[in-house]
């Protein structure tokens, strides 16, 4: 019996780990950043650009320079809007200063922010299809 134990155990741990969560976690913050940033931002936002207002573009210096550098600042704008932005969470109010098109939640701004962060970091590489 103990040479049976002996002669699983290894399989049966490969078999519990190949199916815990912990070993497939969710899906990477870059690839549903990009996907999200493709779905509700990529309009004005090209490429860290900024079709309507160029000196907001989604670069680290002019993020800087507006005073939208952290995550936090970034998830703020992008729920709320700020200027000529609208906001996209799904609370967002003025209900004028909030997109027509579909809301994100807050879960969803979060990791947008945290994309948009890490491309401004990067110089905004070309999106990778995911």
């Amino acid at each position: 019996d103990a040479k049976l134990l002996k002669l699983l155990t290894p399989p049966l741990v490969a078999v519990v780990v190949a199916l815990s969560p912990i070993a497939h976690p969710p899906v990477a913050v870059g690839q549903t950043g990009a996907t999200l940033f493709r779905r509700a931002c990529i309009g004005c936002h090209v490429g860290g650009g900024n079709i309507l207002q160029p000196g907001a573009t989604l670069f680290s210096r002019d993020l800087t320079r507006n005073g939208v550098d952290s995550e936090e600042e970034i998830y703020s704008v992008t729920y709320f809007g700020k200027g000529r932005m609208p906001g996209f969470g799904e609370k967002c109010s003025p209900r004028g200063q909030c997109t027509f098109g579909p809301r994100l939640k807050e879960d969803e701004i979060r990791v947008l922010a945290a994309f948009v962060r890490a491309q401004a970091d990067q110089g905004w590489p070309k999106l990778q299809v995911d």
